[in-house]
């Protein structure tokens, strides 16, 4: 910090000139996703804080630093905003963040009416203020292999059956999705998204790729393009998407700049598109359109005419804005693809998401769960490597999904179930025996129910025919006995006496066929063979048939109710036997759970205590003991959130997926589908940053407060020193004021001092002694990647399409390279920054409080003992409490910053060692023909030969760099923030224990003293406004005020008499605007103005400040006393202590 050159004392006139500077340093813009950060040595967000200490907790500080306890402000009315500030609920910091709005806007109003320098500087400074209310950020990143049921797990914590867009064609086309909160009110975009494209030179960059692996060295669309699988393939599925109408010449013919120059390709290129919708179903079908490809629905689109291009391959990131209850506080969950795309752009996005993750959750299908590639992958070497970089370690949460799909009969054997599933299983297996027993009896009722019925339909027939005869005989006829084969005729157009059970339309058929009057035909038969048949006969008859009928109904419904019964029967038992798997499932799907998340969890651990190992081997290896436990292990793989959840089963019974044939057996409620907990998890992930944020932010309204306050009591005659008493004020006061900056620089000079031997000690000579291993190891690296097969080496395809990548493919051979520096770097590091750092940062900002808190002490003893403006010093004793938790607040500021940028710098070693190496990758890409591969690894391996005795030492010079670089940026910040709070005390102390000399021709005019007085009437009001969010009633906050200091009501004095006066000459009219002139003048100054008189006694203007401060002294706190010796005052921390 440079000398800051102390001004002189500022008339009224000039005193509006560095007004709007000091108001502007109040307030601090603050990146909106800033997580609160509380312990120096593990990583942010995630790192638990004390529980019993709040913010600003000055306990145990002189024993810890010896920093004496914070200054508390002298009050006269109970501080509601002070007591907010030391919350710990996020919701009820939000709460009061709403109320300081509302404060703030009725700061406003009164200031709205009126403009000077004084006031526009105000209104700047509420302005950006309230801009700093915007919600926090938490970024979740959410990582997976294809298949693991990402979608389906962030759609159930979304509460929706489908809203996250997919792409089944292949993962390689996937784009990142950020997920966050809309905060619209309107029905009409309750659903929105933002699909940004990638630029033209990504897709210029990205063409480039996709031609060198759709052509062959004869520059023709290879052979292998019809193959999907292969990378031809997928190059030619993506170009065909975009340019459906090209044919393989016109592809093979193309360049890449021509290409991407295409009209329909480049108003596309670099552009936003937005879309808001009402449904979750409406924007997801509008998102597919953009997202997924049709190629993949029948597999010969693109032989049709005029088929549409389709956008996925040029979509850099997809953002969508759902009011899911999960993401209300302020989640933002990002569904990220593989960094291995071959879209440069979108693996470029996906690996700044995961370096700006505040929390990272590995999903994975429960039934890999444990052996799963990406759970081992991720917490193997490459992942704990990398997890030391960022410091990130604690940030980890899993997720095992699909917990619905499981083998009740594997699953109570692999687990050790068979005991305690045998009697349940035992019952389900004899309810299905039973089952099976009941319905074999079924099918032979109903057979037998069959046969009954074609015996009604044979005596319906019979009884049709006989009837016929009773009528013929009736009409005269003589009718005879029909023989044992005749049928009933079917008589056309006659159905009112049609049977239950008739014949098939072919038989009918067949019976038209015959003779139409078959009784005719019967009764030309011989008369003396025949006897005709009598009615008794006939009647008789057909009783019989009715008798017969009757007695077959019956049988036929008492087997119908046995059928029912069994019915009932195989129901209950199939009922109770789904009753009995379904608690079987959910014991097994239980048991699989806890055992799946007891092995992460273990392995979890295992992971931090190799990490402890190797930090203890590098500390001390002669001191090592790897029979000692450094932590407890148990407790870190207790802390690992493990979620098994079941996605399906939650949708399900949320009443969602009822097209689904998908029964939720196993699951009793939706809690035991995990889902809930997920989603209370990703909410309580956000309240460290939260709370954080709210914090700063009345922090900072307090200091607002307390320099309006200053600013609106102040008009302009408070000063009851001479002049000779002001330059002796002045010079002490900038005598401490010179201490106070010294102090400061000193800091901040001890501090970078401190940085940058920390990064000396644990990271540049870590650079020098690994150098050299990676320079001998490097040959040998190379030569490995064209090994024989069997040796590990690579398949010449993949070794061809790892060089066309520049070297990042299946394997990266960048990383490989490095690999050596980047093992024994990554404890260092971790060190460096998770440890070292924080700790000067701490340092720091402890040594500057005491720096300001003896300031203040010193400041606050010289005025009491001259009896200088008391009443200034209560709020100057509140404002340097302020300033208190802004220091105490700044290390978490700067480990943002040094956390950021570490991470930058820790991923530019592979990216130094890739442009190192980019010779001999395009060496190798631009081989053909025979012998091509052995020319290949030749190549390769020459280069690496000659270059590594400099790409190492490259690579870490430039993250020095930009370590170096970061250091800078440290130190800048420290010193702005440093220089404004040095500012604002020189502003606020000067004025209250020096003042300003009084200048009749720029006074403050009488509509100015009235606003000012209206603006003093908010402030004492408004901390009242946040006694409602801390629960205290209006009868508490009366009885919390009893016994405290009333402010004194000074009799009118020559300032009234001035107001008057003015507003008298002025002709004001509006009897409002003079009534709150002279009000303000009467609660401004507390004491009478001194006159400019150069004959006035230094001793009358003592005698005169005395008796004021004996005056304001209430019975109840001091002792009437004649004495003026200032061992008769009372201290003012005294007063403090009575109204605590």
């Amino acid at each position: 910090m440079n000398q800051h050159p102390h001004p002189p004392i500022k008339s009224e006139a000039s005193a509006s000139t560095s007004a709007e500077a000091s108001a502007n340093s109040l307030v601090k813009s603050e990146p909106d996703d800033e997580p609160m950060r509380t312990l120096p040595s593990l990583p942010p967000s995630f790192i638990k804080s004390d529980p019993d200490r709040q913010p600003g907790d000055a306990k145990d500080d002189e024993d810890d630093d010896g920093l004496p306890d914070l200054p508390q402000p002298e009050r006269n009315q109970p501080d509601f905003l002070e007591q907010l500030i030391n919350q710990n609920v996020p919701e009820v910091l939000e709460a009061g963040m709403s109320i300081a709005v509302d404060l703030l806007d009725q700061i406003k109003a009164p200031l709205s009416t009126f403009s000077t320098p004084d006031v526009d500087a105000w209104l700047k400074t509420i302005g950006e203020l309230k801009e700093r209310t915007k919600p926090t950020r938490t970024v979740v990143g959410v990582v997976g292999n294809t298949g693991a049921g990402k979608s389906s797990v962030i759609n159930a914590l979304l509460d929706e059956e489908r809203l996250l867009p997919t792409n089944c064609l292949r993962a390689c086309t996937a784009s990142p999705t950020e997920i966050s909160y809309n905060y619209s009110d309107d029905p009409t975009e309750l659903y929105q998204a933002e699909i940004e494209f990638i630029s033209a030179q990504d897709w210029i960059r990205e063409l480039e790729v996709l031609f060198k692996d759709l052509l062959d060295g004869n520059g023709e669309v290879s052979r292998e393009c019809s193959n999907a699988d292969s990378e031809a393939g997928i190059a030619y599925a993506k170009l065909k998407a975009v340019y459906p109408s090209k044919t393989k010449e016109m592809l093979a013919a193309g360049s890449p700049a021509g290409f991407a120059n295409e009209a329909s390709v480049k108003k596309i290129l670099g552009t936003v598109k937005t879309l808001k919708e009402e449904s979750a179903k409406d924007l997801y079908g509008r998102l597919q359109h953009y997202v997924d490809s049709r190629e993949k629905v029948t597999g010969n689109e693109h032989r049709k005419r005029n088929v549409p291009m389709e956008y996925w391959p040029l979509i850099k990131v997809v953002r969508i804005y759902t009011k899911a209850h999960a993401l209300s506080t302020g989640a933002v969950i990002v569904d990220l693809p593989g960094v291995q795309d071959s879209n440069a752009a979108r693996a470029a996005v996906a690996a700044n998401y995961m370096k700006s993750c505040t929390g990272l959750w590995i999903v994975a299908p429960i039934t890999r769960a444990v052996d799963d590639k990406t759970a081992k992958s991720l917490l193997g070497d490459t992942f704990k490597r990398q997890l030391k970089y960022d410091g990130t370690y604690s940030a980890v949460s899993f997720i095992c999904s699909k917990t619905d799909d499981i083998s009740i009969t594997e699953a109570a054997e692999s687990l050790g179930l068979e005991e305690e599933t045998s009697e349940s299983w035992s019952r389900a297996v004899e309810l299905e025996d039973s089952k099976k027993s009941c319905q074999r009896k079924m099918r032979e009722m109903k057979e037998a129910k069959a046969a009954f019925g074609e015996q009604l339909d044979e005596l319906d027939a019979k009884y049709d025919i006989w009837e016929d005869l009773q009528n013929d005989l009736s009409n005269g006829k003589t009718v005879y006995a029909p023989s044992e084969n005749s049928k009933k005729r079917k008589r056309g157009g006659d159905v009112s006496g049609s049977r239950k059970n008739h014949k098939s339309s072919d038989e009918d058929d067949d019976w038209d066929a015959l003779d139409s009057d078959t009784s005719d035909k019967e009764n030309s038969q011989p008369d003396e063979n025949r006897k005709p048949l009598t009615e008794e006969e006939i009647d008789d008859t057909l009783a019989s048939f009715k008798s017969q009928k009757k007695q077959i109904r019956g049988e036929r419904r008492t087997l119908d109710a046995q059928i029912a019964e069994l019915r009932k029967e195989i129901q209950d038992a199939e009922t109770e036997r789904q009753d009995i798997l379904a608690e079987l499932k959910a014991l097994c799907i239980k048991g699989r759970n806890e055992y799946s998340r007891g092995a992460i969890k273990q392995d979890f651990a295992m992971g931090i205590k190799e990490l402890d190992q190797e930090n203890a081997i590098e500390e001390d290896d002669t001191a090592f003991d790897p029979d000692q436990d450094i932590r407890d292990y148990d407790e870190v793989a207790r802390s690992l959130p493990v979620f098994c959840v079941s996605s399906r089963a939650y949708q399900k019974l949320s009443g969602r997926l009822k097209k689904d044939d998908f029964q939720s057996h196993g699951f009793m409620s939706m809690k035991d589908t995990e889902v809930p907990a997920l989603q209370e998890h990703a909410k309580k992930l956000t309240e460290a940053g939260r709370a954080s944020h709210c914090r700063r932010f009345l922090n900072d309204l307090t200091q607002l407060i307390n320099s309006m306050k200053l600013w609106a009591t102040n008009d302009g005659t408070q000063s009851t020193l001479t002049d000779v008493e002001k330059r002796r004020e002045e010079m002490h006061l900038r005598k401490l004021l010179d201490d106070l900056e010294k102090g400061f620089e000193t800091s901040v000079k001890e501090a970078m001092s401190l940085l940058h031997q920390s990064l000396h000690e644990h990271v540049y000579q870590t650079f020098d002694s690994s150098i050299p291993l990676a320079v001998n190891a490097a040959l040998d690296t190379a030569n490995g990647w064209g090994a024989h097969r069997d040796l590990g080496g690579l398949h010449w395809a993949t070794y061809k399409a790892t060089v066309r990548r520049n070297g990042a493919f299946r394997t990266d051979f960048n990383e490989a390279l490095f690999s050596p520096i980047s093992r024994n770097l990554a404890t260092s590091w971790e060190r460096a920054f998770q440890r070292r750092l924080p700790a000067v940062l701490d340092g720091f900002a402890s040594k500057t409080q005491k720096l300001l808190g003896g300031f203040h002490k010193a400041a606050k003893e010289r005025a009491e003992q001259r009896h200088t403006n008391v009443s200034g010093i209560l709020t100057l004793s509140s404002q340097i409490m302020a300033h208190m938790r802004t220091l105490e607040q700044l290390p978490l500021t700067l480990r943002e910053t040094i956390t950021n940028l570490q991470r930058d710098a820790s991923r530019e070693f592979v990216p130094q060692i890739c442009e190192a190496m980019m010779y001999a990758y395009q060496v190798c890409t631009d081989e053909r023909g025979t012998g091509s591969y052995a020319r290949m690894k030749a190549a390769m391996a020459e280069h690496v030969d000659h270059s590594r005795h400099t790409m190492f030492r490259q690579a870490t010079d430039v993250v020095k760099a930009q370590l170096e670089k970061m250091c800078r940026t440290v130190e800048e910040q420290m010193l702005n923030q440093i220089e404004d709070i040095f500012e604002a005390v020189f502003r606020d102390y000067m004025s209250v224990l020096v003042g300003t000399t009084v200048d009749r021709r720029s006074k403050i005019s009488p509509q100015e003293l009235a606003m000012r007085t209206n603006v003093n009437s908010v402030l004492l009001r408004g901390d009242s406004m946040f006694a409602s969010v801390l629960g205290i009633t209006d009868e508490q906050e009366s009885e919390g005020m009893d016994g405290l200091v009333e402010a004194p009501q000074p009799a009118t004095s020559e300032p009234v008499q001035m107001a008057q006066e003015e507003a008298e000459q002025d002709n004001i009219h509006d009897s409002s605007m003079r009534t709150a002139a002279m009000s303000n003048a009467q609660s401004g100054p507390e004491f009478s103005i001194v006159k400019d008189e150069p004959e006035e006694d230094p001793m009358a203007a003592d005698e005169l400040i005395q008796q004021q401060i004996m005056s304001q002294q209430s019975p109840d706190q001091y002792n009437e006393s004649d004495s003026e010796s200032d061992d008769d005052l009372p201290d003012i921390d005294q007063v403090l202590a009575r109204c605590r």
